[in-house]
């Protein structure tokens, strides 16, 4: 199932990740960011490989929507944890 497409399909969580990140504020978002953009991208690899959709565009709009979504949520959850600790 991993085949030549998973690892650039993981660059793009990277990136949305730490770009997300960067706009919710502080090194733990960013961190978090990037660590659930990736999640985010590795989960919407494998939904695109189960749905047959590996050379499509719609793998790549699956892809960055992963990436956005585990980016967010990561990143929001270092937000809180940031704050939590500060208080």
């Amino acid at each position: 199932m991993l085949n030549d497409h998973f690892w650039p399909s993981i660059y793009p969580g990277i990136i949305v990740g730490v770009l997300i990140g960067f706009a919710t504020g502080g090194i733990v978002a960013v961190l978090t960011g990037t660590l659930g953009g990736l999640v985010g991208s590795v989960a919407a690899y494998f939904l695109t490989a189960w749905l047959g959709l590996e050379e499509s565009a719609v793998s790549l709009a699956i892809l960055i929507a992963g990436a956005c979504a585990g980016g967010y949520l990561g990143a929001q959850a270092g937000a809180r944890l940031t704050r939590r600790r500060a208080s």
